[in-house]
């Protein structure tokens, strides 16, 4: 009669382990989904923002442009990061952004042609693309 016993609470004791060991399995599995699924949505965020602030970078580059056609490179500092800017050419200008954000590098260039009307400097977007 005792050996029955000592098998029922053996029974008892591997259930406890096997259904702790599944939860525990589950448990972690639902965890790494859960921080993959974070990293995916800052990379995604950081991406969009990068573009958008890439975008920005351009447009100042392109005023410079006009301004004073001889404008080489400017780094500018926001508060999320940095934009550098830097122009190569004559009458068609490469323009490379690189834009840093929370350790999140991405680089863009364009090339923008440049035609001058009596004393107004014009720039008009060429190409557009990340590299």
């Amino acid at each position: 009669m005792k050996i029955l016993i000592e098998q029922k609470g053996s029974i008892a004791l591997i259930s406890l382990l096997v259904i702790s060991s599944f939860t525990l399995i589950l448990g972690l599995a639902m965890a790494e989904n859960s921080i993959s699924t974070g990293y995916q949505y800052v990379n995604n965020v950081s991406e969009e923002t990068s573009y958008y602030s890439a975008e920005g970078c351009f447009e100042e580059a392109v005023i410079r442009i006009e301004e004073d056609s001889s404008f080489t490179s400017e780094t500018i500092t926001y508060d999320w990061g940095t934009c550098e800017i830097a122009v190569t050419g004559n009458d068609q200008k490469t323009v490379d952004i690189t834009v840093t954000q929370n350790n999140y590098v991405e680089t863009f260039q364009a090339v923008v042609d440049i035609s001058v009307s009596g004393h107004a400097t014009n720039a008009s977007l060429s190409t557009w693309e990340e590299i």
